[in-house]
């Protein structure tokens, strides 16, 4: 169930980007010292060491799902007995290979329920850890109607390039706040041509504030008399939000520019034969 994040949560930094040490550089072995009677040779320079590698931003083709609650924390209580804990990891599991038949690799902060309880914290780790294109929380509620799409309720940072490497703990998803709002549109959009009731709301339900992805949660709520455990309805939710993700890549994340294959230089224009002399009309012994 959404709520929002206590007022008392720990303050911490966050580094946005990271870079990969390269290896050093080899230096050659010495070479042996010149004879008296052989030329001078400069001795090799070692190899300039290469530039180290920036992590991109974000993986194009990489959804993290973050299904609430587990261990201890059930979450909501649902009817037949069911709970919000149990609800979101069942759609997680449902919707993991619906989104990857779209060309995309799913992690999850959770794939069991977890003896022990996921910190939020936690869960943002593990997400700003492996850079995804975008983050989608998994909540569920007894109250309400449909699918309630919620991004955070920061005020988005007015020059996102400018931003600092380093964004303070709590704020963090200010920065990707914009791309977040394109992402709810976008998965708003897919379900209300599925003929889903869609409900888009601001909320910073935790992580969502602690995110440097695009993020969004996405609670299911009942739809008339269908409840949130009904598999046609599930399946129908995780088909939209699916078709909805493969649009924002495309429209937000296009692949990168192929390099051009180089052209090759042009083929040597051929050399014509040079011409045979002309044969002398002298008569041999003739004075000239």
């Amino acid at each position: 169930m959404i709520q929002r994040p206590s007022p008392n949560a720990l303050a911490a930094s966050l580094l946005l980007l990271a870079a990969v040490p390269c290896s050093g550089a080899q230096t050659p072995a010495a070479s042996a010292p010149p004879t008296a009677t052989a030329p001078t040779q400069a001795a090799p320079q070692p190899a300039a060491p290469a530039p180290p590698r920036t992590l991109p931003a974000f993986y194009r083709n990489l959804i993290l799902l973050d299904p609430a609650h587990g261990g201890s924390d059930t979450g909501a209580h649902l009817p037949d007995n069911a709970t919000e804990k149990g609800v979101t990891l069942s759609f997680a599991q449902r919707l993991r290979p619906i989104i990857a038949a779209q060309g995309f690799t799913v992690v999850s902060t959770r794939d069991t329920d977890p003896p022990a309880d996921l910190p939020a914290d936690q869960r943002a780790g593990t997400a700003n850890h492996v850079r995804p294109l975008a983050c989608i929380l998994l909540h569920a509620t007894a109250t309400g109607s449909g699918v309630h799409i919620a991004s955070s309720a920061l005020a988005p940072l007015e020059d996102a390039a400018a931003a600092p490497r380093a964004l303070p703990w709590q704020t963090a998803q200010a920065a990707s706040l914009p791309m977040s709002l394109r992402l709810a549109n976008e998965i708003g959009l897919a379900l209300q041509n599925a003929h889903l009731p869609v409900v888009l709301l601001g909320a910073s339900v935790p992580p969502i504030d602690n995110l440097i992805c695009p993020a969004v949660a996405i609670e299911l709520a009942p739809s008339s008399d269908t409840p949130v455990t009904d598999a046609t309805y599930q399946q129908h939710i995780a088909e939209a939000i699916a078709s909805a993700l493969a649009s924002f890549r495309t429209h937000n994340a296009p692949p990168p520019a192929a390099t051009p294959a180089p052209i090759p230089p042009p083929a040597p224009k051929p050399i014509p034969p040079a011409a045979a002399p002309a044969p002398s009309t002298a008569t041999p012994g003739a004075p000239k």
